[in-house]
Formats: C-alpha cells, structure tokens, sequence
C-alpha cells in the first residue's frame, strides 16, 4: 500500500511539527490534512512547502536544487535513479 505524504515525513519534521503545535495548532493539523491526502511530492504546492518550511523551522539556506526537486530532506522518499 502506498503511504501518504504524512507518514513519509521523517521523525524530525513531525518532532519539529509537534514541538510548535502550541502556537499553530489550526495551521499544523490542516497540513497533516493536506498530507495525508498527497501521495507524491510532486503533488505538493509552493504554499504548502513554504508551511512545512515554516512551522517545522526548517533551515533551507544550505538545500541545493536536489534538495528542492526531491524533498529527501522532509520525506523519505525511495527514488530508483
């Protein structure tokens, strides 16, 4: 069975997630609702990227373009180059 983008998401995004649920509760369940109807990265908009990005406090100045065309860094994902 494929999984959703939800539980693709790695251990440290969802700790991240949970640790600012306090101060965006309605914000962080609303993208575990988006995620868990998305299969495939690419199914992913810009907005909800730049949510992820901001209420998991990711740090993306250090990303190259790998990083952004695949999302290894927020997902575990299985590619087969």
């Amino acid at each position: 069975m494929t999984q959703s983008l939800l539980e693709k998401l790695k251990p440290e995004v969802v700790e991240a997630l949970e640790n600012n649920r306090n101060k965006y509760d309605f914000s962080i369940t609303d993208l575990y609702t988006e995620l868990d109807c998305k299969y495939l990265y690419s199914q992913l908009s810009v907005g909800t990227m730049r949510d992820i990005i901001l209420y998991a406090d990711v740090d993306v100045k250090d990303w190259d373009s790998i990083d952004w065309r695949f999302g290894d860094k927020l997902f575990n994902n299985e590619r087969h180059i």
